[in-house]
C-alpha cells in the first residue's frame, strides 16, 4: 500500500536562511584573515530531501531539521570531522551519526571543502497500527559532499551552503537523499599557523 505524500518544505525557514546569508555576506567584507584554528564547531539549519518511495511513500519527503559537526584540523587542508543531524516531517524522522575526513582549500576570507563521512542512520516512520504507533530502523550511512564558507571575524565563519549526497540503508532497503545545510562555524584554539592565502 502506498502512503500519501509527505508535507511540503517550510518556506519560512528558507526565506529566513536567505536573509541571514545575504546580511552576513555583505558585512563580511570587513573581516580579516584569521589564524588556522585547531577546532571548529558548526551548527545550523538543514533540509533533507528524503527518499520516501524506497520505504513505501508515494513521493520524496521534504524534511526540515538541524546539523551539528565538529572538526579537528590536522593542518591547513586536512581535518577529521564528526557530524550528527536530525530531520523531521509529519510521518518521517531521520537521524544520522557519521565521521570522516575533510579536505579544505582556503584563500583570503573564503574556504571551499569536500568530505566523505561514514556511520549510522536511524529512521522512524509514524504510521499508526493497531498494535504500535510506528516503525524504526537503524542501518549504515554514507555522505559525500562539500560546501563554501566565508569569514565573519577571527572567531566566526558563515557556512553559506553545504550540499551532501546522503546514502542510507534502513528498513532493509537503500535510500538516496540530498541534504542542504547552512549556519555558523565557531573557531576554537589555533595552530600558530596562518592558512594559505
Amino acid at each position: 500500500m502506498r502512503i500519501a505524500r509527505e508535507g511540503t518544505l517550510d518556506s519560512r525557514a528558507l526565506v529566513w536562511a536567505a536573509v541571514v546569508a545575504s546580511v552576513i555576506l555583505f558585512t563580511s567584507s570587513l573581516a580579516t584573515g584569521q589564524q588556522l584554528s585547531r577546532f571548529e564547531v558548526f551548527g545550523g539549519y538543514s533540509y533533507l530531501r528524503f527518499d520516501g518511495p524506497s520505504i513505501g511513500f508515494a513521493d520524496y519527503s521534504n524534511l526540515n531539521g538541524w546539523k551539528l559537526d565538529g572538526a579537528y584540523n590536522l593542518g591547513e587542508s586536512f581535518s577529521v570531522v564528526a557530524s550528527v543531524s536530525g530531520h523531521y516531517g509529519s510521518k518521517v524522522s531521520a537521524y544520522d551519526y557519521m565521521v570522516g575526513p575533510r579536505y579544505s582549500y582556503r584563500w583570503e576570507r573564503s574556504r571551499v571543502f569536500g568530505e566523505g563521512l561514514f556511520g549510522k542512520a536511524q529512521n522512524s516512520v509514524s504510521i499508526v497500527q493497531p498494535t504500535r504507533g510506528g516503525f524504526e530502523s537503524v542501518g549504515w550511512a554514507f555522505a559525500g559532499g562539500g560546501g563554501y564558507e566565508r569569514d565573519i571575524s577571527s572567531r566566526f565563519t558563515f557556512r553559506v551552503v553545504e550540499v551532501d549526497y546522503l546514502r542510507t540503508h534502513t528498513f532493509n532497503t537503500t535510500q538516496s537523499d540530498v541534504r542542504v545545510s547552512t549556519g555558523l562555524v565557531v573557531h576554537l584554539g589555533h595552530t600558530d599557523r596562518k592558512p594559505r592565502l
